[in-house]
């Protein structure tokens, strides 16, 4: 964010602190809720995960992820980790 001069987003501020907390508390497991979903999401930091789950997809965040179906599907996608 910094280097593009983009404020980070109070969702992407409460993320950080919530992964720093885990972290300094050596949780064994963590459950997160995206928050946009998919490729673009805060929660994306993460580079490991036992599962990941999508639920029913609408229209919504239209503007960051696109505007029909097929295209939020492909954005939502992206959370998906390999392994």
């Amino acid at each position: 964010c910094e280097t593009n001069n983009i404020p980070a987003t109070f969702f992407e501020i409460v993320v950080s602190t919530t992964l720093l907390h885990f972290a300094e508390s050596n949780v064994d497991a963590a459950v997160l809720e995206a928050g946009l979903g998919g490729r673009l999401d805060a929660t994306n930091v993460i580079r490991e995960s036992w599962m990941s789950v999508i639920t029913n997809i609408g229209l919504d965040h239209t503007r960051v992820l696109g505007t029909n179906k097929n295209a939020i599907c492909w954005e939502k996608a992206g959370i998906i980790k390999v392994g």
